[in-house]
Formats: C-alpha cells, structure tokens, sequence
C-alpha cells in the first residue's frame, strides 16, 4: 500500500493510530443459534398441576351427580349388605352401653368389637366393592353417551351433506330451465314470437274489417246499377 503524505503522523511514529472499517456483513446483528425456537418445559408447574386437579375433581363430581346410584343388581346387593353392617354396628353400640348392668365385662368388649368390625367392614363395602361398581356403570354411561353424541353428529352431518345436494341439483334445474328459456326466444323472431292482440283490439279491427268489406260491396252494387241504367238510356236512343 503507497504512503499518500509521509510527514503524516501517522506514519511518524510506530505505535499503531486509527483503525480499519469494519466490512458491512460484521456491523449485522448476529443471532444466537435457534434463539427463535421455544421449547415447552415438560415438567409442569405448580399451578398447572393445581388447575389439572380442579378440573378433574369438578368434572368427576358432575359425573357423581348423575350417575352416583347406578340401577343394576350389583349395586343394589351390595348396598343391602351395606345397610346390614351399619345396623349392626348401631346395634352392637347400643348393647355395649346398655349392657353394662347386666353383660359381664368380656360381653360388653365383644360387643364393641363385633361393633368396630361391622363399622369398618361398611366402610371396605363403600369404598371398595360400591365405589367400584359405580365407576364401572359411569364409564359405562359416558361411552354410550359419547356413542350416541357421535351418532347424532353423523346424521347432522349427513343431513347438511343431503340438504346441500338437494340445493345444487335444483339450481342447476333452473340454470337449465332458463337457458332453454333464453334458447327459444333467441329463435323466435321479432314478428314470430306469437305475439297477440288483445281480445278488444281483435275485435275492433275485426269490426273495422267487416265495415270495409261492407261498404265495398255497396260501391260495388251502386256502379252496377249505373251501368245498367246507362245501357238502358243508350238502346232507347238508337230505337229512336
């Protein structure tokens, strides 16, 4: 590279002055690799977990209200036994302290156990073998449900599907109505469109027809008649 001016100052001392211009691809903001890419976390937070949970209790408790005592013959012997054990249980508390005056002591803590064990083998019926059965039947429940809903959605479908058809066929009837319409006054001429009088023009040049033959025939009578009144007068002279 030529020195364009030695005496410059630059080129006066060996210490490095000024700096090269940078390229313009280098002054470009440089981007971090998939800086615009955003992965959802897959460990959920604290707050979605909680919202899962309300959501789901809420929809299992309208579940509950519905469908809570399923008719079926399962659910039905198994709460009588229920009813069994907690009769039982009452009555068995009510003997314990009731017998106190005439039940020995061993009488009275096997009545309380046989109390405690009708208590706790209601509850294993509720919460086991009921709880059980009555999942099975809402399940039961929502999948005919959700059957049922499917089927209705297909005929609505089905239906719109029909009705949408019907509507194109009968336009294009009348596309085809009116283009044969359009075909056949296109052929008939301006004088051959079957145009008509109306019934009282008919009859009045009709009526004026019938006078001009009339006074036709008249003219036509009267000449003769001169005709014939005139060779009368002409043969009487030449008689003469």
């Amino acid at each position: 590279m030529s020195q364009r001016n030695p005496m410059n100052d630059r080129y006066q001392t060996d210490e490095h002055r000024g700096q090269t211009r940078k390229s313009a691809a280098s002054a470009k903001p440089k981007a971090k690799a998939a800086s615009s890419v955003r992965i959802q976390p897959t460990v959920k937070t604290k707050q979605q977990k909680k919202a899962e949970q309300r959501a789901q209790r809420a929809k299992q408790v309208e579940i509950d209200r519905q469908y809570y005592n399923p008719p079926t013959a399962e659910y039905k012997r198994l709460r009588k036994i229920w009813w069994g054990l907690l009769i039982g249980a009452i009555a068995m508390t009510v003997l314990t302290w009731l017998g106190r005056s005439f039940l020995p002591e061993a009488g009275t803590y096997v009545t309380l156990g046989l109390a405690y064990a009708c208590i706790i083998g209601a509850l294993y019926v509720e919460f086991s073998k009921i709880r059980k059965v009555r999942r099975a039947y809402q399940e039961e429940m929502m999948g005919k449900k959700t059957k049922e809903m499917r089927a209705a959605e297909k005929q609505l479908k089905a239906a719109e599907r029909a009705a949408k058809k019907e509507a194109a066929a009968k336009a294009e009837e009348d596309a085809e109505a009116a283009g044969a319409e359009s075909d056949a006054s296109k052929k008939r001429g301006l004088f051959g469109s079957g145009f008509k009088l109306p019934k009282v023009g008919k009859a009045a040049s009709e009526g004026s027809k019938g006078k001009d033959g009339e006074s036709g025939a008249g003219d036509a009578a009267s000449a003769s008649g001169d005709a014939r009144a005139a060779g009368k007068a002409s043969a009487k002279d030449s008689t003469k």
